[in-house]
């Protein structure tokens, strides 16, 4: 059984999602937010749920639920000094494991993968100014030969019913 899995595993694809998560991730970090909305679909849909059990995002609240225009805006905020929201900015370490493929459909594919998010914004208030955010990350994505774009992407925090002070830096 292990061997027939063995055959069907595209080693030079498997290498080449692990990459473009983990780039996603990195460009998250280096809040080079510009790079990291190319890799994304016009059309896509960027979804933070509150609860595991939402099966589609128009289920109820959600932490996010941003289409591009959304993700532009709130990441020009970020970006932006005079912003409330992001004073001081958050910095962001992602963290990444376990990049898998679970489908495979020629022109998309559908992959997991866990990450860690430590967010830090220097307040001044020792306690409050580091938090850990963990779960399953979940991205559609298109590929257009070599090239991947995220069509959508969900992230399942373990702690996803937990109330939140403002969450600003994206996942």
């Amino acid at each position: 059984m292990q061997a027939a899995m063995m055959e069907d595993f595209d080693l030079a694809l498997d290498a080449k999602v692990r990459h473009f998560v983990e780039q996603e991730a990195r460009l998250l970090d280096d809040r080079d937010f510009s790079s990291w909305l190319e890799m994304y679909t016009k059309d896509c849909v960027y979804w933070v749920p509150v609860s595991r059990e939402q099966t589609s995002p128009r289920d109820g609240v959600a932490h996010f639920r941003d289409d591009y225009q959304i993700m532009l805006a709130r990441t020009h905020r970020l970006l932006n000094p005079r912003s409330f929201s992001a004073e001081p900015p958050p910095v962001t370490c992602h963290v990444v494991s376990g990049v898998r493929i679970d489908e495979d459909a020629g022109d998309s594919l559908i992959v997991s993968s866990s990450q860690m998010v430590i967010e830090f914004r220097n307040r001044g208030r020792f306690e409050e100014d580091q938090r850990v955010f963990g779960g399953r990350v979940i991205h559609h994505l298109a590929r257009n030969g070599s090239k991947f774009a995220i069509t959508f992407k969900r992230i399942d925090l373990i702690n996803a019913d937990s109330s939140f002070n403002a969450l600003a830096a994206p996942f």
